[in-house]
């Protein structure tokens, strides 16, 4: 019986022995990725309207009655600002076309993990870019927004049509661009980790915003520019003055 006792004791403490043993074939612990992933999704609205192509059914700040018939524009060089001023710079230019919705998402990659207080871009295309000639991707001329006539992008684009104070619909075209009026959108962050995972940030650009905050732009004897003559710069420095707060955050998810 004592023998027994014995042999019973000692399988009892090699099996709490080996069960307390590590199993070695156990992977260890994935570590924190040091990058994450942002997706970027750009809402284009009027005034909280989602924009529903050919239809004359809205009216700007100074009692326009217009439609939009094309709505293209260039968003470069994505930046996201930590508070102590490091930035990270995508390098990236993004043409949103508000018809096709794949247009309007893209993403950054290889984030490095942190906390960013602002996001930073640009409306239009970089200087340099904007005279290498013809590229690829989203600045292939085939996009149709490069002036033929002239070395550089349009960044720019709402076409479509307008009722005059004379009552009579008129065309609207415009075409804006240009290395001095390459605008700068700056948008806060509140509590923006990236930690190795995914972000998703929701923008809305207000095209209703464009056209009234702060200056008021009136399409009537004011309707047809394509930035290339003394006549544009007033309506250039316009809209150069509105497009950084045509742009917000809507939310981050």
């Amino acid at each position: 019986m004592r023998f027994r006792s014995s042999t019973l004791i000692l399988l009892t403490l090699i099996v709490l022995f080996n069960s307390c043993k590590k199993d070695e074939t156990d992977p260890e612990p994935s570590p924190t990725a040091s990058t994450g992933t942002i997706n970027f999704r750009i809402n284009n609205q009027v005034d909280g309207q989602a924009i529903q192509f050919g239809q004359k059914i809205y009216t700007n700040a100074a009692g326009n009655v217009y439609q939009v018939d094309l709505l293209k524009y260039y968003l470069s060089h994505f930046t996201l600002i930590k508070s102590d001023g490091t930035e990270y710079n995508l390098n990236n230019h993004e043409l949103i076309n508000a018809e096709v919705d794949t247009t309007c998402q893209f993403s950054g990659v290889n984030v490095p993990n942190g906390t960013y207080t602002h996001l930073r871009f640009y409306l239009g295309v970089d200087t340099a870019s904007n005279h290498s000639g013809a590229q690829e991707g989203d600045l292939d001329p085939v996009n149709g927004m490069i002036w033929t006539w002239n070395t550089g992008y349009i960044f720019f684009k709402h076409e479509g049509v307008f009722t005059t104070t004379a009552g009579r619909d008129t065309s609207l075209l415009y075409h804006y661009g240009t290395d001095p009026v390459l605008a700068t959108v700056d948008l806060s962050l509140s509590g923006f980790e990236i930690k190795g995972n995914s972000k998703k940030i929701f923008l809305t650009f207000n095209l209703n915003k464009l056209y009234a905050d702060p200056v008021v732009v009136d399409f009537n004897n004011n309707n047809i520019h394509q930035s290339t003559s003394v006549d544009d710069r007033t309506w250039m420095s316009d809209l150069f003055t509105n497009f950084p707060r045509s742009f917000t955050i809507d939310h981050i998810e």
